[in-house]
């Protein structure tokens, strides 16, 4: 939350506002439902953590037949409430302000202008948007969240009254549609929301962003500082929905909804630009161009040529890029089109040259849009399990002759040693075995041609990383190497030695990333990357890609795998070696961030966790997933997008200028707050080997501890939830190791216990015992304040005398004792340290917004935990699937208002 921007008088105003409107509604509607909705909402409010005596009022609620009805009402209760905090969240009219206002404290506290300049102008910022199925409502309520949030921008900042009668009528609309899609979202389906919320705000807000560092500058741009990436239709592991045909549609997708948001801006541009020759002075350079292309133009087209040379030369540059459509399809080559976006921007730059600066303003803004979007819209991300190019190498070099048994059997000294005698061989002509090779195989085969493909059609943007999920060895990447070299997607330079510094051609044209995602492939990962550096192959690759790796970081295994403080600080710490290797091995690593928008999968505000990072560990680059319910909390509004892409943009400004000027050398408060000193470092190794033998102790070595996380949780409910297109397992097995972060986190997070997002810290700062050494380490350590801080506010989410009605669900009753008297125990030791580091009495008291933001959906959300509670016992003892399916579908919504009120999935 930011606190700064609450004017609580108003915000209580607009939340009665929307309060009376869901009240009116429902007594128009169902007057039953309403008095329900009412009642249950007081009864959970006066009763507090006493809830037996409510049971009668559930039961009535059962008999009476309205049980979905009155679902619906917390549910959207529960949705205007976020639609009403969003827009208090923000400052829409000051957001872009923020990149000044860190530029200049950054000047107070002694930076040059040239340096902040220089750091302005090259950082790159670049959210990955997800397909993880954390986004619990369907398009419909998303599309409905837009415009309710511009009805109530209407209504209190423009007071008009009209609007009104807009948010009645969607509500009504809502009403009257279920919370839960009844088909399995397709991965186009997928696409087709996030495309929604990229036209309609991420672009425009993106584009401002630019203009205001632009006008900081005092310069045009030369690249886009933000970066757009996605994982839809690129994200295959476990995803068997994601193939290589499907990848190839979202390629094309993307390529014809950026060129034709092109052609629209460039339509209108041409009606505006009526400029004649007679009062505007033409370059040489256009006067050339439309020469030179003035046989394109055809009917009125031709006929403006003479007078109006600027529509005259907006009318080829749409023709070109009408006919870029037609390239992707066609079988010949087609000549009068852009093969890159630079030449449209050389087109571009060529008409802003011959107009003042007012004339030239929207030409400009287009010039912006081009640099953000190129020819794909989004960059591609591809990811894949690293046993699935395993598995093909190892039939491709028995098929060779390379190897002569199973490949994966092999010890790791060995692959190597087989990877780089395959390497050293003549390219392998795929077309002359594929035959000869299983399905599976073939598969892999042609994922590198689709790219290759996408490459040369669409962009060289599309699709530049290639992700291994699950990387454990330096194997792994140097099996896609071969890969790559295979298909030419990697063309070794001639000299591997030389440093080639006039070969600007790109030989390398993806940037193979492993993701280290447990504790233990988290502490492997810097000798797994000097395990590649001195391999003379993945070495000339490096070479090839200007010694940049990119090493991928995930938060959510990590977390499943330790617990939440282990993960944190074994990530921290992998990171700083991997920083502290860089000068040592020539290499400088580029971290890419798997967060999620739970706590337990990497959450928290962004601009918190930069500048809690170590020091050099960013240096103007911060690549991060954006997943699920947190795209649409922060981008599908464009004041809201506007908001966080300034806050991250000045949070990254700020970061950079520390990780290029600060040093231990050159002592400052900022980098002593982001690095760990050696007395922190040790209490903080300490908190972190305590909490993770308890969470262990918990979740992998109690007896019968899967069997209480099936009972007690709605894991059965949410694995049927059509909520994304991805399974929830990797696997068919009930391990926890096989369950994918986000399931694990959403059942946990469902019957209020949040497990994963606490459990083990308490034992943690127990194991240190002084309370001051911990309060110091929280005023000066930056990481130890952050983790502590997203710690604490989901921890206030927690209800275990809500979660204790879920362990009637579990039949072995001293099992689920057991467990439950460890999550009790570990839960007043948390809360009792927490408050204590924090200061406070009441745990968030020190933020009473923050807190009373948290607790204000808490009885809209005890009452769906209640009735969630009394579906799946009514499921449990149903005896016909007509009855289980109807409650089921109770049960689903149920799931969805609980997302809602606590704001995340998994």
């Amino acid at each position: 939350m930011n606190q700064h921007f609450f004017d609580q008088q108003a915000l209580d105003k607009e939340i009665t506002f929307i309060s009376d409107l869901i009240i009116e509604m429902l007594q128009e509607v169902d007057s039953e439902v309403c008095e329900y909705f009412l009642k249950l909402n007081q009864e959970v409010l006066k009763n507090q953590n006493d809830f037996h005596h409510i049971k009668e009022m559930l039961d009535t609620i059962s008999r009476s037949g309205k049980t979905f009805e009155v679902i619906k009402a917390f549910s959207l209760y529960n949705i205007l409430i976020n639609i009403v905090e969003e827009r208090f969240n923000i400052d829409a009219k000051e957001s872009l302000e923020r990149i000044k206002v860190a530029y200049e404290s950054l000047l107070l506290e002694g930076f040059d202008k040239i340096d902040l300049d220089k750091i302005l102008e090259s950082m790159e910022f670049y959210p990955v948007f997800t397909a993880h199925p954390t986004e619990s409502r369907r398009r419909t309520f998303l599309e409905a969240h837009y415009e309710i949030t511009q009805d109530l921008y209407k209504v209190f900042e423009l007071g008009d009254l009209k609007a009104k009668a807009h948010i009645q009528y969607r509500l009504r609309l809502l009403w009257q549609t279920h919370l839960v899609g009844s088909e399995k979202l397709e991965v186009l389906f997928e696409l087709d929301n996030l495309l929604f919320i990229v036209e309609n705000s991420i672009l425009p807000a993106s584009q401002k962003v630019l203009c205001y560092i632009e006008n900081m500058l005092q310069k045009p741009l030369t690249h886009s500082p933000i970066h757009l990436g996605s994982w839809i239709g690129g994200d295959r592991d476990g995803n068997p929905f994601v193939t290589n045909e499907l990848m190839t549609e979202v390629m094309k997708t993307q390529h014809k909804v950026i060129i034709n948001f092109y052609i629209q801006k460039l339509r209108i541009l041409a009606r505006e630009l009526s400029i004649s020759a007679d009062f505007c002075k033409i370059s040489k350079a256009l006067q050339a161009s439309l020469q030179k292309e003035s046989n394109e133009l055809k009917g009125h087209a031709l006929r403006v040529h003479q007078g109006e040379p600027f529509r005259a030369k907006l009318y080829l540059m749409i023709k070109k890029l009408q006919n870029r459509l037609i390239f992707v399809n066609a079988p010949s080559s087609v000549d009068f089109t852009y093969n890159q976006p630079k030449e449209l921007i050389e087109d571009i730059d060529m008409l802003i040259d011959c107009l003042d600066e007012t004339s030239a303003t929207y030409l400009r803004e287009f010039r912006r849009y081009v640099l953000l979007g190129g020819f794909h819209l989004m960059q591609l991300d591809f990811r894949e399990h690293k046993d699935v190019f395993a598995q093909a190498i190892s039939e491709i070099f028995c098929l060779l002759g390379i190897c002569d048994n199973d490949f994966i059997s092999y010890r790791e000294e060995k692959k190597l040693e087989i990877l780089s005698l395959a390497l050293d061989m003549p390219k392998v002509e795929f077309g002359e075995i594929i035959d000869s090779l299983s399905e599976s195989t073939q598969n892999v085969i042609e994922i590198f041609m689709r790219i290759v493909w996408g490459k040369k059609y669409i962009s060289d943007g599309i699709l530049q990383t290639f992700i291994l999920s699950m990387t454990t060895d330096a194997s792994d990447l140097l099996g896609v190497l071969w890969f790559a070299k295979q298909s030419g997607l990697w063309k070794p330079s001639k000299d591997s030695k030389d440093d080639k510094t006039n070969d600007s051609k790109q030989r390398a044209k993806i940037a193979i990333t492993p993701l280290f995602e447990t504790i233990n492939d988290l502490e492997r990962a810097g000798s797994i990357m000097q395990t590649l550096v001195h391999n003379k192959h993945y070495a000339h690759y490096l070479k090839d890609i200007k010694m940049r790796q990119e090493i991928m970081v995930g938060y959510s295994d990590s977390s499943k795998d330790g617990g939440i403080f282990t993960s944190n600080y074994s990530l921290y710490h992998a990171i700083s070696s991997l920083k502290a290797l860089e000068d040592k091995l020539g290499v400088h690593f580029v971290l890419f961030h798997g967060r999620g928008g739970s706590v337990s999968r990497g959450g928290g505000t962004l601009e918190g966790a930069l500048l809690a990072s170590p020091p050099k560990s960013v240096q103007g680059f911060l690549k991060t997933t954006e997943q699920g319910e947190m795209i649409s909390s922060k981008y599908l509004n464009i004041s809201s997008a506007q908001f966080f892409l300034a806050s991250t943009m000045a949070a990254l400004l700020k970061k950079s200028s520390y990780d290029a000027f600060c040093s231990d050398e050159i002592p400052s408060s900022a980098n002593i707050k982001c690095s760990i000193s050696p007395q922190h470092s040790t209490l903080l190794e300490h908190i972190s080997q305590a909490s993770y033998a308890t969470y262990r102790k918990l979740v992998y070595e109690s007896k019968g501890f899967i069997e209480y996380f099936k009972a007690v949780t709605p894991i059965y409910f949410i694995q049927q939830l059509n909520l994304g297109s991805r399974p929830s397992k990797r696997k068919d097995t009930m391990r926890i190791e096989d369950l994918r972060a986000i399931p694990w986190v959403f059942a946990w997070t469902q019957n209020r216990t949040i497990l994963p997002a606490w459990y083990g810290l308490g034992s943690g700062l127990e194991a240190i015992g002084d309370i001051e050494i911990l309060r110091q380490c929280y005023k000066e350590s930056e990481f130890f304040a952050a983790t502590i801080s997203n710690i604490s506010q989901a921890f206030l989410k927690v209800d275990l005398p809500i979660a204790k009605h879920y362990n009637a669900f579990m039949s072995d009753s001293q099992t689920c004792e057991t467990i439950w008297q460890m999550i009790t125990e570990e839960y007043t030791k948390t809360l009792r340290f927490l408050i204590q580091i924090r200061g406070e009495s009441e745990l968030l008291d020190s933020e009473p917004t923050l807190r009373k933001s948290i607790l204000l959906r808490n009885a809209s959300v005890t009452a769906l935990n209640l009735l969630q509670i009394e579906l799946i016992k009514k499921y449990n003892a149903s005896n016909y699937d007509e009855q289980k399916q109807r409650i089921m579908k109770q049960i689903h919504s149920t799931i969805v208002g609980i997302a809602q009120g606590l704001r995340n999935t998994g």
